[in-house]
């Protein structure tokens, strides 16, 4: 599985760009994935219309929203982008996805749970715990600056 984006719209003088971004899952159906950015260096960013560094949104896909079985396709979705200052920024995008099968197995632990007699030494809390797994693209530098008169 790999994640992967580029710049499709924006440019040195504009504060906004736009990404594509392709997530690859190796046709594994994905129950979850969220996007955010890591800002590496530089000004601020924001992304999805104000979405601030660090926070995880969910982004529709390009291609198809969902299935006939109601699995959402994340394979490519498009991030808008705005630096809030003039100047230079260097980003990642990551995202943080949960597998389908990773999520019915965890479906299937808090059922065996919840139908567990407490006779039988049944824990206090439910075996709630799909750990995401996190994907990151390389860096991607953005600039927002005047041209000079010539």
């Amino acid at each position: 599985m790999n994640l992967q984006a580029r710049r499709i719209s924006g440019s040195a003088f504009s504060a906004e760009d736009k990404l594509e971004v392709t997530f690859n899952s190796d046709n594994q159906p994905m129950a979850s994935v969220v996007h955010t950015i890591e800002l590496v260096s530089g000004i601020n960013v924001t992304h999805g219309g104000g979405g601030l560094v660090g926070d995880y949104l969910h982004y529709k896909s390009v291609s198809l929203d969902a299935d006939a079985d109601g699995i959402i396709d994340y394979s490519s979705i498009e991030m808008a982008l705005a630096q809030e200052v003039k100047g230079a920024s260097v980003i990642k995008v990551q995202c943080r996805a949960i597998s389908m099968v990773d999520n019915d197995a965890n479906i299937d632990a808090y059922e065996n749970w919840v139908n567990e007699p407490e006779s039988e030494g049944k824990p206090e809390t439910p075996p709630i715990q799909i750990d995401a797994t996190i994907y990151e693209t390389g860096e991607i530098t953005l600039e927002w600056g005047d041209d000079t008169l010539v």
